[in-house]
């Protein structure tokens, strides 16, 4: 058993965060050739990726580039510091998955950027794939297009996270107008930087559609697939045999884990097929293992990003990757 697992899960995450912004995290890195992608116009070391959520305000990213990731997804960060949801807000659930109703808490955009800008100067910096997630939960699209500009000139890529279960009006299965405009509003203050859009769960091939069309629409570079799956959507999964967290009675946040992997694996499938070989696709959502990560990329995507899967298998699980990445690529 993890240590780690006898604390609340929301202690033990910033008990991480806390080890790696202090250097007391695992080193290693992945250099092998059959690893090295190309993504965005970078070359990385290797195509795991940490997902938007594990790093929110962009304060250990020397220490997640050191645990052997090739790209990091600070964020979601968002205009101005939030509380977020009340605790608890953070449970582990069933085998191997975590239900989330964090609700973007954060300090807002100016510490975000400032730990972006002291990342900047390490050397570590030029072997990393960095991207920030953003969102601007009730305000306006102006708001979007200022925090775009201010994170661009410090990440290689922006995602707009549109579909957060864990907002009122997000948009979790389409591409409204509203959504399409937010991406925008974001490739507007990007200034060139790539903005990618992150897609809510879905197994309906015509509403994914929709999405994907309303994204390269609407300016978007690529799409990352897929957000957490809310409550009012867990038929589209299997095996969630567990009580769903509430609050006030009512069940609340977003699942990943591995009963999410079918779904981002369709999903990642859906959008290759429509999008063609040159538009970015990064995989997200219950990878555990190298047989995971090697499903995803071949399902069409070029890069994988994991966070609940680290909760419960810790760095072994980056090395377990790697080696079953590069017996595919012998």
């Amino acid at each position: 058993m993890n240590p780690l697992h006898l604390l609340p899960p929301e202690r033990a995450h910033q008990l991480t965060l806390w080890a790696l912004r202090h250097g007391l995290g695992p080193r290693q890195r992945f250099h092998h050739p059959a690893l090295r992608t190309t993504l965005l116009g970078r070359e990385l070391p290797c195509p795991i990726g940490l997902a938007a959520g594990a790093e929110k305000r962009g304060e250990a990213l020397l220490g997640w580039s050191r645990l052997g990731f090739g790209m990091v997804e600070a964020g979601t960060v968002t205009p101005h510091p939030r509380p977020g949801n009340p605790s608890p807000r953070l449970w582990r659930v069933g085998k191997g998955g975590v239900v989330n109703w964090m609700g973007l808490p954060g300090a807002g955009i100016a510490p975000f950027v400032a730990n972006l800008q002291a990342f900047h100067h390490q050397p570590e910096r030029q072997q990393l794939l960095l991207g920030a997630s953003i969102a601007a939960p009730d305000e306006e699209d102006a708001a979007l297009t200022r925090l775009a500009a201010a994170c661009a000139p410090w990440v290689d890529y922006l995602t707009l996270n549109a579909s957060c279960p864990n907002l009122a009006h997000a948009c979790t299965t389409d591409p409204t107008a509203s959504a399409r405009q937010q991406l925008a509003a974001a490739v507007a203050g990007a200034d060139g930087v790539p903005v990618l859009l992150k897609l809510g769960p879905s197994r309906d091939v015509e509403a994914i559609a929709r999405m994907v069309g309303g994204a390269m629409a609407a300016g978007a570079a690529g799409i990352v697939a897929t957000n957490t799956l809310p409550w009012e959507r867990r038929e589209l999964a299997d095996g969630l045999a567990f009580d769903w967290p509430q609050h006030h009675h009512n069940p609340v946040g977003g699942y990943s884990g591995p009963a999410l992997l079918a779904i981002s694996r369709f999903m990642v499938t859906q959008c290759r097929q429509r999008l063609g070989s040159g538009v970015p696709i990064i995989g997200v959502g219950g990878v555990q293992s190298g047989a995971d990560a090697v499903s995803l990329l071949d399902a069409g995507a070029d890069a994988i990003q994991l966070y609940s899967g680290l909760i419960y298998r810790g760095a072994g699980l980056l090395r377990e990757i790697a080696d079953a990445l590069i017996v595919q690529g012998e």
